[in-house]
């Protein structure tokens, strides 16, 4: 398997950072791809950021540049890889999915946040890592699940593998919507053909990547002090369905955890009575 991480010239911390965990984990053959710089590009009459406009640019060239025989891993350089990741990769299980008409597969993603979903994410989660109190960490798993990213995948593209098949198909798609802006940034944009049917994906569970903490307060995408709730809650989330240590998870959402979101009685109840149901529902429809 061929691989690559997106990383920009000016980002040297995280270049330094990709290179020893790549190296640590015996993925010597994932290269960096140099990343197109949103100070470089022309102003464009688009409705994404130009940070969001040079992502897009920066995956699709990774993308159409990869040896097509072979399926590609793709990394952001802000990806905290699981230790599980290398085994799963020897396993032959991605190698499966072509066969069965894959073309992209998520290491990990910010899912919907449905009941549905989450217990989907949770139910795997309990399932596949060690049992509790068994003293074996977090990414010795006993096997690996193959969710539909259809209904799953909301947006992320911190961590993916692309098929050969999804490498005849997706680059041909990315360029289609560069030519009407591109409208929306680029994971967005994997999750509209996931849903039109253009595109065929699963999301593994439990999740192999996970955005490394802060990696959000240096991003060149966006506002970071604007998204922080969302940012720092939804990273959490993220982790939490990591085959990898939660150290720190705690301290890290505590400023938000109970944060008097709104003003709003009502809504404040809602969020209350839907944690308590999500608990409710989990409990009582455990895997046996």
């Amino acid at each position: 398997m061929q691989g690559c991480y997106i990383n920009l010239e000016r980002s040297t911390e995280r270049r330094a950072a990709m290179d020893a965990q790549l190296q640590r984990l015996g993925l010597t053959n994932v290269r960096r791809h140099a990343a197109i710089d949103a100070q470089t590009l022309a102003p464009g009459n688009t409705a994404i950021t130009p940070g969001e406009r040079a992502c897009f640019l920066s995956h699709t060239e990774a993308l159409t540049r990869a040896n097509p025989g072979e399926a590609l891993l793709v990394l952001e350089d802000d990806a905290q890889l699981s230790e599980a990741l290398p085994t799963v990769l020897r396993s032959g299980a991605l190698a499966q999915l072509e066969a069965e008409g894959c073309d992209i597969a998520f290491l990990e993603c910010q899912p919907v946040t449905s009941t549905q979903h989450l217990l989907a994410l949770w139910h795997s989660l309990q399932r596949r890592l060690p049992p509790q109190g068994s003293g074996a960490p977090r990414h010795a798993l006993s096997g690996i699940d193959f969710l539909d990213a259809r209904t799953l995948y909301n947006w992320g593209a911190v961590a993916y593998v692309v098929t050969p098949k999804g490498l005849r198909v997706l680059p041909a798609l990315l360029q289609e919507a560069l030519a009407h802006g591109p409208l929306q940034p680029y994971d967005l944009t994997l999750g509209s053909f996931l849903r039109d049917g253009r595109l065929q994906g699963v999301v593994l569970s439990p999740f192999l990547a996970t955005p490394a903490w802060g990696s959000h307060a240096d991003s060149t995408l966006g506002s970071p002090t604007e998204s922080a709730p969302h940012d720092v809650l939804g990273g959490a989330l993220r982790r939490l369905f990591f085959a990898g240590p939660l150290d720190g998870l705690e301290a890290h959402v505590a400023p938000w955890r109970h944060a008097p979101l709104t003003d709003d009685p009502q809504l404040r109840l809602l969020a209350d009575l839907m944690a308590q149901l999500f608990v409710l529902t989990a409990r009582d429809h455990a895997p046996r």
